[in-house]
Protein backbone atom coordinates (compact mmCIF):
# COMPACT_ATOMS: atom_id res chain seq x y z
CA UNK A 1 0.00 0.00 0.00
CA UNK A 2 1.00 3.78 -0.17
CA UNK A 3 2.06 5.87 1.91
CA UNK A 4 -0.16 8.84 2.39
CA UNK A 5 1.39 11.63 3.35
CA UNK A 6 0.19 15.16 4.99
CA UNK A 7 1.90 17.95 3.99
CA UNK A 8 4.05 18.74 7.02
CA UNK A 9 4.26 22.42 7.65
CA UNK A 10 4.81 24.72 10.52
CA UNK A 11 0.64 25.95 11.27
CA UNK A 12 1.59 28.53 14.00
CA UNK A 13 4.02 31.25 12.11
CA UNK A 14 4.81 33.80 14.87
CA UNK A 15 3.03 37.06 14.88
CA UNK A 16 4.58 40.32 14.97
CA UNK A 17 3.85 41.44 18.60
CA UNK A 18 1.22 44.71 18.82
CA UNK A 19 2.80 47.54 19.52
CA UNK A 20 0.83 47.55 22.53
CA UNK A 21 -0.82 45.69 25.50
CA UNK A 22 -4.12 46.71 25.31
CA UNK A 23 -6.21 45.99 28.48
CA UNK A 24 -8.38 42.90 28.21
CA UNK A 25 -9.71 39.74 30.24
CA UNK A 26 -7.33 37.61 31.42
CA UNK A 27 -5.92 34.67 28.64
CA UNK A 28 -7.78 31.85 31.12
CA UNK A 29 -11.39 33.98 30.59
CA UNK A 30 -14.42 32.21 29.57
CA UNK A 31 -13.83 33.05 25.82
CA UNK A 32 -10.79 31.12 26.06
CA UNK A 33 -12.25 28.12 28.00
CA UNK A 34 -14.99 27.74 25.19
CA UNK A 35 -12.93 27.80 22.28
CA UNK A 36 -10.71 25.37 23.69
CA UNK A 37 -13.60 23.41 24.82
CA UNK A 38 -15.63 23.40 21.11
CA UNK A 39 -12.02 23.14 19.22
CA UNK A 40 -11.09 20.28 21.13
CA UNK A 41 -14.26 18.59 20.60
CA UNK A 42 -13.41 19.12 16.64
CA UNK A 43 -9.92 17.78 17.15
CA UNK A 44 -11.14 14.44 19.14
CA UNK A 45 -13.60 13.91 15.61
CA UNK A 46 -10.94 14.55 13.33
CA UNK A 47 -8.62 11.64 16.05
CA UNK A 48 -11.39 9.52 15.04
CA UNK A 49 -11.65 10.61 11.55
CA UNK A 50 -8.02 9.79 10.54
CA UNK A 51 -8.03 7.04 11.98
CA UNK A 52 -11.00 5.79 10.60
CA UNK A 53 -8.80 6.74 7.27
CA UNK A 54 -6.23 5.12 7.66
CA UNK A 55 -7.36 1.75 9.73
CA UNK A 56 -9.93 1.45 6.25
CA UNK A 57 -7.10 2.51 3.76
CA UNK A 58 -4.82 0.31 5.47
CA UNK A 59 -7.25 -2.91 5.59
CA UNK A 60 -8.25 -2.49 2.43
CA UNK A 61 -4.75 -3.59 0.56
CA UNK A 62 -5.20 -6.40 2.98
CA UNK A 63 -8.67 -7.36 1.98
CA UNK A 64 -10.60 -6.53 5.30
CA UNK A 65 -13.69 -5.19 4.55
CA UNK A 66 -14.58 -1.82 7.06
CA UNK A 67 -18.37 -1.91 8.09
CA UNK A 68 -20.37 0.67 7.05
CA UNK A 69 -21.00 3.82 9.47
CA UNK A 70 -17.68 3.40 10.83
CA UNK A 71 -16.80 6.88 9.52
CA UNK A 72 -20.16 8.14 11.05
CA UNK A 73 -18.67 9.01 14.34
CA UNK A 74 -15.79 10.78 12.46
CA UNK A 75 -18.93 13.74 10.94
CA UNK A 76 -18.72 16.89 12.21
CA UNK A 77 -22.13 18.15 13.93
CA UNK A 78 -23.70 21.21 12.92
CA UNK A 79 -23.71 21.76 16.94
CA UNK A 80 -19.99 21.42 16.96
CA UNK A 81 -19.67 23.79 13.50
CA UNK A 82 -22.01 26.23 15.53
CA UNK A 83 -20.35 25.96 18.69
CA UNK A 84 -16.89 26.49 17.26
CA UNK A 85 -17.91 29.67 14.82
CA UNK A 86 -19.51 30.93 17.98
CA UNK A 87 -16.49 30.49 20.08
CA UNK A 88 -14.17 32.06 17.23
CA UNK A 89 -16.50 35.18 17.20
CA UNK A 90 -16.43 35.69 20.89
CA UNK A 91 -12.66 35.49 21.03
CA UNK A 92 -12.12 37.86 17.96
CA UNK A 93 -14.46 40.30 19.57
CA UNK A 94 -12.74 40.39 22.87
CA UNK A 95 -9.64 42.22 23.48
CA UNK A 96 -6.91 39.16 22.95
CA UNK A 97 -6.95 33.28 16.87
CA UNK A 98 -8.10 4.38 -0.80
CA UNK A 99 -8.28 -20.51 -17.74
CA UNK A 100 -11.01 -17.82 -17.44
CA UNK A 101 -8.22 -15.72 -16.28
CA UNK A 102 -10.35 -14.36 -12.87
CA UNK A 103 -7.14 -13.99 -10.60
CA UNK A 104 -5.86 -11.49 -13.07
CA UNK A 105 -9.21 -10.10 -13.90
CA UNK A 106 -9.54 -9.70 -10.28
CA UNK A 107 -6.15 -8.24 -9.56
CA UNK A 108 -6.64 -5.52 -12.15
CA UNK A 109 -9.94 -4.81 -10.30
CA UNK A 110 -7.65 -4.19 -7.04
CA UNK A 111 -5.23 -2.16 -8.75
CA UNK A 112 -8.21 0.43 -10.08
CA UNK A 113 -9.85 0.28 -6.59
CA UNK A 114 -6.78 1.23 -4.96
CA UNK A 115 -6.26 3.81 -6.99
CA UNK A 116 -9.77 4.76 -5.95
CA UNK A 117 -8.72 4.67 -2.34
CA UNK A 118 -5.03 6.54 -2.85
CA UNK A 119 -7.26 9.38 -4.45
CA UNK A 120 -10.22 9.35 -1.59
CA UNK A 121 -7.40 9.76 0.82
CA UNK A 122 -5.52 11.98 -0.95
CA UNK A 123 -9.19 14.47 -1.63
CA UNK A 124 -9.60 13.62 2.26
CA UNK A 125 -6.48 15.52 3.34
CA UNK A 126 -7.70 18.75 0.99
CA UNK A 127 -10.53 18.71 3.00
CA UNK A 128 -9.04 18.16 6.08
CA UNK A 129 -6.97 21.21 5.85
CA UNK A 130 -10.12 23.64 7.71
CA UNK A 131 -9.67 20.94 10.57
CA UNK A 132 -5.72 21.32 10.67
CA UNK A 133 -6.65 25.03 10.98
CA UNK A 134 -9.43 24.13 14.10
CA UNK A 135 -6.54 21.83 15.61
CA UNK A 136 -4.29 24.83 15.11
CA UNK A 137 -6.49 27.61 17.23
CA UNK A 138 -6.83 25.19 19.78
CA UNK A 139 -3.16 24.43 20.05
CA UNK A 140 -3.09 28.20 20.76
CA UNK A 141 -5.80 28.69 22.72
CA UNK A 142 -4.41 26.30 24.91
CA UNK A 143 -1.13 27.89 25.42
CA UNK A 144 -3.52 30.87 26.05
CA UNK A 145 -5.52 29.26 28.92
CA UNK A 146 -2.12 28.14 30.17
CA UNK A 147 -0.21 31.68 29.82
CA UNK A 148 0.35 34.11 32.63
CA UNK A 149 -0.76 36.96 30.59
CA UNK A 150 -3.03 37.84 27.71
CA UNK A 151 0.19 37.94 24.99
CA UNK A 152 -0.54 34.54 24.07
CA UNK A 153 -4.07 35.37 23.85
CA UNK A 154 -3.31 38.69 21.31
CA UNK A 155 -1.37 36.41 19.43
CA UNK A 156 -4.12 34.12 18.93
CA UNK A 157 -6.55 36.46 17.99
CA UNK A 158 -3.50 37.99 15.50
CA UNK A 159 -3.72 34.45 13.58
CA UNK A 160 -6.89 34.48 13.31
CA UNK A 161 -7.45 37.68 11.80
CA UNK A 162 -4.22 37.00 9.67
CA UNK A 163 -5.89 33.27 8.61
CA UNK A 164 -9.13 31.86 7.79
CA UNK A 165 -9.86 29.85 10.55
CA UNK A 166 -13.96 30.20 10.36
CA UNK A 167 -15.84 26.81 9.82
CA UNK A 168 -18.23 27.13 7.03
CA UNK A 169 -20.99 24.90 5.86
CA UNK A 170 -19.35 23.96 2.79
CA UNK A 171 -15.85 23.17 4.57
CA UNK A 172 -18.01 20.81 7.22
CA UNK A 173 -19.83 19.47 4.17
CA UNK A 174 -16.72 18.81 2.12
CA UNK A 175 -15.19 17.04 5.00
CA UNK A 176 -17.66 14.83 6.19
CA UNK A 177 -17.99 13.74 2.01
CA UNK A 178 -14.62 13.25 2.08
CA UNK A 179 -14.81 10.59 4.54
CA UNK A 180 -17.49 8.76 3.16
CA UNK A 181 -15.67 8.51 -0.16
CA UNK A 182 -12.88 6.99 1.90
CA UNK A 183 -15.02 4.57 3.41
CA UNK A 184 -16.85 3.63 0.51
CA UNK A 185 -13.97 3.26 -1.76
CA UNK A 186 -11.87 1.59 1.13
CA UNK A 187 -14.86 -1.13 1.19
CA UNK A 188 -14.65 -2.06 -2.66
CA UNK A 189 -11.32 -2.43 -2.70
CA UNK A 190 -11.25 -4.57 0.26
CA UNK A 191 -13.80 -6.70 -0.83
CA UNK A 192 -11.81 -7.21 -4.12
CA UNK A 193 -8.30 -7.83 -2.55
CA UNK A 194 -10.77 -10.39 -0.46
CA UNK A 195 -11.06 -12.01 -3.86
CA UNK A 196 -7.71 -11.53 -5.26
CA UNK A 197 -6.31 -13.23 -1.69
CA UNK A 198 -8.59 -16.06 -1.72
CA UNK A 199 -8.05 -19.18 -3.56
CA UNK A 200 -10.94 -20.69 -3.01
CA UNK A 201 -13.14 -17.90 -4.13
CA UNK A 202 -10.79 -17.39 -7.12
CA UNK A 203 -11.06 -21.29 -7.76
CA UNK A 204 -14.88 -20.16 -7.72
CA UNK A 205 -14.68 -17.42 -10.27
CA UNK A 206 -12.63 -19.59 -12.67
CA UNK A 207 -15.80 -22.08 -11.92
CA UNK A 208 -18.45 -20.22 -12.83
CA UNK A 209 -16.94 -18.62 -15.76
CA UNK A 210 -16.32 -22.07 -17.10
CA UNK A 211 -19.81 -23.81 -17.09
CA UNK A 212 -20.36 -21.27 -19.67
CA UNK A 213 -17.06 -20.94 -21.27
CA UNK A 214 -16.51 -17.57 -20.98
CA UNK A 215 -13.45 -15.82 -20.28
CA UNK A 216 -13.27 -12.75 -17.84
CA UNK A 217 -11.57 -11.12 -20.87
CA UNK A 218 -15.39 -10.92 -20.85
CA UNK A 219 -16.20 -9.57 -18.32
CA UNK A 220 -18.25 -6.42 -19.02
CA UNK A 221 -18.77 -4.75 -14.96
CA UNK A 222 -17.68 -5.59 -11.51
CA UNK A 223 -19.50 -4.50 -8.23
CA UNK A 224 -19.69 -4.72 -4.25
CA UNK A 225 -22.71 -4.70 -2.58
CA UNK A 226 -21.97 -3.92 0.93
CA UNK A 227 -24.99 -4.63 2.06
CA UNK A 228 -24.78 -8.03 0.93
CA UNK A 229 -20.95 -8.81 1.19
CA UNK A 230 -21.46 -10.32 -2.55
CA UNK A 231 -19.15 -9.27 -5.49
CA UNK A 232 -20.52 -9.65 -8.41
CA UNK A 233 -18.79 -9.79 -12.02
CA UNK A 234 -21.13 -9.37 -14.97
CA UNK A 235 -21.38 -11.23 -18.21
CA UNK A 236 -23.87 -9.48 -20.06
CA UNK A 237 -23.51 -11.66 -23.42
CA UNK A 238 -23.79 -14.80 -21.67
CA UNK A 239 -26.72 -12.92 -19.16
CA UNK A 240 -25.19 -14.59 -16.18
CA UNK A 241 -22.75 -13.05 -13.32
CA UNK A 242 -20.61 -14.62 -10.99
CA UNK A 243 -21.22 -13.90 -7.18
CA UNK A 244 -18.41 -14.21 -4.57
CA UNK A 245 -19.61 -13.53 -1.38
CA UNK A 246 -16.84 -11.74 1.00
CA UNK A 247 -18.68 -11.61 4.26
CA UNK A 248 -16.38 -13.73 6.37
CA UNK A 249 -13.83 -10.32 5.41
CA UNK A 250 -15.91 -7.39 7.58
CA UNK A 251 -13.61 -6.56 10.54
CA UNK A 252 -15.24 -3.96 13.58
CA UNK A 253 -15.43 -0.78 13.63
CA UNK A 254 -13.18 -0.76 16.77
CA UNK A 255 -10.25 -2.98 14.57
CA UNK A 256 -10.59 0.02 11.95
CA UNK A 257 -9.78 2.24 14.56
CA UNK A 258 -7.15 0.80 16.71
CA UNK A 259 -5.49 0.05 13.61
CA UNK A 260 -5.77 3.00 11.85
CA UNK A 261 -3.71 4.48 15.52
CA UNK A 262 -0.72 2.55 14.78
CA UNK A 263 -0.78 3.62 10.76
CA UNK A 264 2.00 6.18 9.25
CA UNK A 265 -1.17 8.52 8.00
CA UNK A 266 -2.28 9.02 11.83
CA UNK A 267 1.30 9.17 12.81
CA UNK A 268 2.16 11.94 10.53
CA UNK A 269 -1.12 13.85 10.94
CA UNK A 270 -1.82 16.83 12.94
CA UNK A 271 -2.99 14.83 15.62
CA UNK A 272 0.05 12.07 15.78
CA UNK A 273 1.67 14.22 18.33
CA UNK A 274 4.45 15.35 16.25
CA UNK A 275 2.89 17.95 13.71
CA UNK A 276 3.04 21.21 16.17
CA UNK A 277 6.85 20.29 17.25
CA UNK A 278 8.18 23.76 15.90
CA UNK A 279 12.06 22.52 15.93
CA UNK A 280 12.98 20.47 12.90
CA UNK A 281 15.53 17.88 14.26
CA UNK A 282 12.89 17.27 16.97
CA UNK A 283 10.52 17.24 14.48
CA UNK A 284 12.39 14.77 11.91
CA UNK A 285 13.14 12.49 15.20
CA UNK A 286 9.19 12.65 16.72
CA UNK A 287 8.06 11.47 13.30
CA UNK A 288 10.99 8.62 12.24
CA UNK A 289 12.73 8.21 15.01
CA UNK A 290 16.62 9.40 15.95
Amino acid sequence: MRYWGWALRLVKPKILAVACLIASAPATANEINNLVDTSQSIRDTFVYGIQAVGGAASFASQGKITPTGTVAQGYVTKAQQDAYNAALMQVQQANYSYDPNAQAYIDEQVESAMQAVNDAVDAYVTAAAVLIEVATVNEMAQDAQEAGDDRAAIELQDYMEAYDVTLTDEDVAEYNEALDIVEQSAQVAAAYTAVANDQTLIDSANEQATAYLASYDEATGIGFDVATGMVTVAFDTYAMNVELSVMDYFVTEVEVIDHGATTMFYHTSPEGGCWFVEDPTEKEQCLYGS
